[in-house]
């Protein structure tokens, strides 16, 4: 019962909800970056797995046990045996299968969960990796060639399938970023908090899963950008001495002693995870009211989705035919 990674892509690695409940022992939360698209794909799976969350270009994954898939989050022209097939789709496949992701169409993070999920170890009551401190997914590090992970047994595992959604691209367009105020605000100058929403800001090639580094206008702090350390939250945009902003993710520090601006609403971070090296985010400030009531209503409009896919599937019935590619094998006596 496994799968075999023979191509990792750019940047897979074994990831669930997070790693809760741990920072103040210093473990970061690790987890997903888009918790919507994770939370989607185990809704139509059916189960609470963890998903391989990939980056840009996907992994090549070769099937050695008869199992299920769906791919949530960016949008990829994902292929079994070179014959493409529907992402946010729940799709079956059989020993020796092989599924292809390759390069990103849209967006920047893509997931798969399986219907047999991925059977890990659970450190501090997570799956998720965090590559810094080799804690997590498999053998805490992003995958590699060749190597097999294994998965659960589940005899459910065909239940879903053609279970699908249609992909919403909406966000993947958006460029525009709320914000609240950070803890030290007041060590940055009016002109420089105003900069802050009236310039773009371009992701750097240098950022990751433990922060986006931006380019655009320098915004300096009033004296030192050093503080005493303290806790730093997701989101949190902390300014260097050289005054380039760092928007802080899921595999950030716990603790950190430098200025911090701003913070990222978390209504907002799953648009940032679908943002690559070289895309433009321009800020807007607003309330912690107004933030807060954003999420509530964006977690009752998501529960609704979740709640009607479970209730009203739709399905994409090209799932319940055999493919092109197993037709042709058949044909030519390759399956028995």
């Amino acid at each position: 019962m496994s799968i075999k990674i023979l191509n990792p892509g750019l940047f897979s690695t074994i990831q669930d909800q997070g790693r809760i409940g741990f920072q103040n022992q210093g473990f970061s939360n690790a987890g997903v970056l888009d918790q919507y698209a994770y939370r989607l794909g185990q809704t139509l799976i059916g189960n609470n797995g963890p998903a391989i969350e990939c980056t840009i270009i996907g992994p090549t994954l070769q099937f050695l046990e008869d199992n299920s898939f769906v791919i949530t989050g960016a949008q990829f022209n994902a292929k079994i045996n070179d014959e493409v097939i529907d992402v946010q789709t729940v799709t079956s496949v059989k020993k020796g299968d092989v599924l292809e992701l390759g390069a990103v169409v849209n967006g920047a993070r893509g997931y798969i969960l399986f219907g047999k999920p991925i059977d890990v170890p659970i450190v501090a009551g997570s799956y998720a990796t965090h590559t810094r401190s080799h804690i997590g997914g498999y053998k805490g590090r992003a995958l590699k060639g060749y190597d097999v992970i294994l998965c659960k047994q589940d005899d459910t595992y065909l239940s879903k399938i053609g279970y699908s959604l249609e992909l919403n691209t909406e966000s993947f367009n958006k460029d525009t970023i709320q914000i609240i105020e950070g803890p030290q605000i007041n060590r940055f100058t009016q002109d420089a908090q105003d900069k802050l929403t009236t310039v773009d800001f371009k992701i750097s090639e240098k950022s990751d899963r433990m922060g986006y580094r931006l380019q655009g206008e320098i915004i300096s702090p009033i004296d030192s950008a050093d503080i005493i350390s303290e806790p730093v939250a997701l989101g949190s945009i902390q300014v260097p001495n050289d005054g380039n902003p760092i928007i802080l993710l899921n595999d950030k520090q716990t603790v950190g002693g430098y200025t911090k601006i701003a913070t990222v609403c978390a209504s907002d971070l799953h648009i940032l995870a679908q943002k690559q090296p070289g895309d433009v985010l321009h800020f807007e400030w607003t309330t912690i009211e107004e933030a807060t009531n954003k999420l509530k209503q964006q977690e009752l409009d998501f529960k609704k989705v979740l709640e009607n896919t479970i209730d009203t599937p739709i399905y994409n019935t090209a799932q319940f035919r055999p493919t092109a590619s197993r037709i042709k094998k058949l044909l030519k006596g390759e399956l028995k």
